[in-house]
């Protein structure tokens, strides 16, 4: 394992690089690892495929110079958060670099969108080698039909997570018939031409349609939770409904998505997102056998061994969503920022450092991701004699997890790392005037909702919610006219969350209440990017000023604002590794440029 630690610090080293690195990763042909014929010559075979696609949406692809690219996890956070308005990633930032932060990609053939590319391709690809012959599969009949909905629910899922990314705005598509992506329905890398936005929505209507009849045709059930079924299915088309605006379709499909599932209490939300709860619908697996430290909690809960190894941190919220939640807003527990310093005793808070020490330049390390933990300063002696705002920090992140964290500390300790700092040598937990362990990266507004199974960051990740479902209710229902429903889903959230919840309005700030309550119940699962993008918002990532306790918590490099019209409408660029080898592609059908 230490040898994997010093491969990722190798790694990091050139993180800054990547934006301008070759994608020679994408330049060969996938290819597909068996027959369709071996796949799906009987139904048990066919399920060892379709266990291979729920694999690949958690492994380890390539090597350690993608910084432990994972799938799921890893997409929903390097590119939806980062790229997004609620959610600082040190990781992110240092991964992208000021160019691609700033939405600077349409002069970028590869690099930004690559890997979403390769990964969501490589779930079609899985899929369609099963769909190309499990008709024709010998066995137990109404196994098939489970694994043929299933194998459809894949690549439905697939196609809506990619014209997310690489589509246009439904309002910005020419009524849908904007060429965006490839759409390739049967296995292997014949020459296949863009495909309209149409188009792809209506392959993916298909899948759900067909595949939820044959859920509820053949009687089976999902034998775990990181396999979709009928309830998955909905939720995808919940999805897809709200990226096309089809508020009605949307509204019902979320409905159905979360029947028999139930919104989480209080005490699970602060249990650490790491373990299966009656709210998750669609999970990874938890085995740290699989993928040891290319595990998604490894980069970036807040005990993850990269986090205190890179010194990045585990990811931290934006001020400017942090400043609107309720004051008795539960969600605010979970990160750490100025309010934090009221009412807290001398043990946690033994220098009374104020609020306005976050933005105090001898305090706060500007330069490495508003570190709030490594000052200038000494960390045990930062002003005039004071012990500062570090030794706050790390107080605070021990209290955090022994009297705020409702998971099971032992299932999240490990001598080698501790929340956001390191214990001693001796593997204990120690007190140097004051200091508890040894500061590493604590971003300013660090986040303590995801934390991890120690010692190699193992645990559920979650890849929908009944939750979200929810929230797609409330939002579509108050598109569709019918407020009275999306007042209610609306509190069926926010009534658990902010104690005497008193919001009765259904006017236009019923709309924005819904999405301040998405923001906020959803931060770190992987919808920034794409919920602001078909919102048609504009990004306001407000940065950290020294003196000014009015100005946010954002690295000084990155854009402060991005605008909905930033690179032909958010939209990443199809990579040249695809129309490197698909000839039937037309790149200047995509609109982005004219010219190769």
């Amino acid at each position: 394992m230490k040898r994997n630690i010093l491969k990722g610090l190798t790694a990091l080293a050139g993180l800054s690089l990547l934006s301008a690195c070759s994608s020679d990763y994408l330049d060969l042909k996938p290819i597909t690892d068996i027959s369709a014929e071996q796949a799906v010559e009987t139904v048990e075979a066919a399920q060892l495929a379709l266990n291979g696609i729920c694999t690949a949406m958690q492994c380890q692809y390539q090597a350690t110079n993608l910084n432990q690219f994972n799938g799921e996890g890893y997409v929903n956070t390097l590119y939806n958060d980062a790229f997004g308005q609620d959610v600082i990633s040190g990781l992110g930032c240092a991964q992208w670099g000021t160019a691609f932060m700033n939405f600077e990609w349409s002069d970028y053939r590869n690099g930004i969108g690559d890997l979403i590319w390769m990964y969501y391709y490589n779930l079609v690809n899985r899929a369609n080698v099963i769909l190309d012959g499990i008709d024709n599969a010998s066995g137990d009949e109404a196994l098939r039909d489970m694994i043929k909905a299933q194998a459809l629910t894949f690549r439905a899922h697939a196609y809506q997570k990619l014209l997310a990314y690489f589509g246009p705005r439904w309002e910005d598509s020419n009524n849908g018939e904007t060429y965006c992506i490839v759409l390739r329905t049967k296995a292997g890398t014949d020459p296949c031409p863009l495909a309209t936005m149409n188009e792809v929505v209506a392959q993916i209507k298909s899948d759900l349609d067909t595949a939820i009849g044959l859920y509820q045709s053949c009687g089976q059930e999902r034998t775990y939770k990181w396999q979709p079924d009928i309830a998955v299915a909905y939720g995808v088309y919940s999805r897809l409904a709200m990226l096309v605006h089809d508020w009605g379709t949307a509204q019902s499909m979320a409905h159905d998505a979360r029947q028999g599932y139930t919104i989480m209490d209080n005490n699970t939300y602060m249990a650490g997102f790491y373990m299966d709860n009656d709210d998750f619908m669609w999970e990874s697996g938890t085995e740290e056998s699989d993928i040891y430290y290319w595990s998604w909690g490894s980069h970036f809960a807040a005990n993850g061994q990269y986090v205190n190894t890179w010194k990045l941190g585990g990811n931290a919220i934006d001020m400017t969503l942090y400043r609107q939640l309720d004051e008795k807003d539960i969600r605010r527990q979970l990160y750490f920022t100025p309010d934090k310093v009221v009412g807290t005793s001398t043990q946690v808070n033994p220098a009374k450092v104020k609020e306005d020490a976050f933005w105090n330049p001898a305090l706060v390390n500007s330069s490495t991701y508003n570190d709030v933990a490594g000052g200038p300063t000494s960390n045990k002696e930062a002003v005039n004699g004071a012990w500062g705002l570090a030794n706050f920090a790390v107080r605070y992140a021990y209290n955090y997890v022994n009297e705020t964290f409702k998971g099971n500390i032992a299932d999240i300790n490990n001598v080698n790392f501790y929340a956001y700092y390191s214990v001693a040598s001796s593997g204990k937990i120690t007190v140097a005037r004051g200091v508890y362990g040894v500061p590493t990266v604590m971003p300013f507004g660090a986040q303590f909702k995801f934390f991890s199974y120690g010692p190699y960051g193992a645990g559920v990740y979650n890849y929908m919610r009944s939750t979200e479902m929810c929230l797609n209710e409330a939002e579509a229902a108050y598109h569709n006219n019918d407020k009275p429903t999306a007042l209610k889903c609306l509190k069926e959230v926010n009534d658990k969350r902010i104690p005497g919840y008193a919001f009765n309005s259904t006017g236009e700030d019923l709309l924005e209440e819904i999405r301040l309550c998405r923001r906020i119940e959803l931060w770190g699962e992987g919808h920034s990017f794409t919920d602001f993008k078909r919102w048609k918002l504009p990004l306001n990532r407000v940065k950290w000023v020294a003196g000014d306790v009015t100005s946010g918590n954002w690295v000084t490099d990155v854009a402060e604002e991005v605008p909905v019209t930033a690179n032909f409408g958010w939209r990443m660029v199809v990579p040249s590794s695809e129309s490197d080898y698909n000839s039937a592609i037309d790149r200047n059908q995509l609109g982005y440029y004219t010219t190769e």
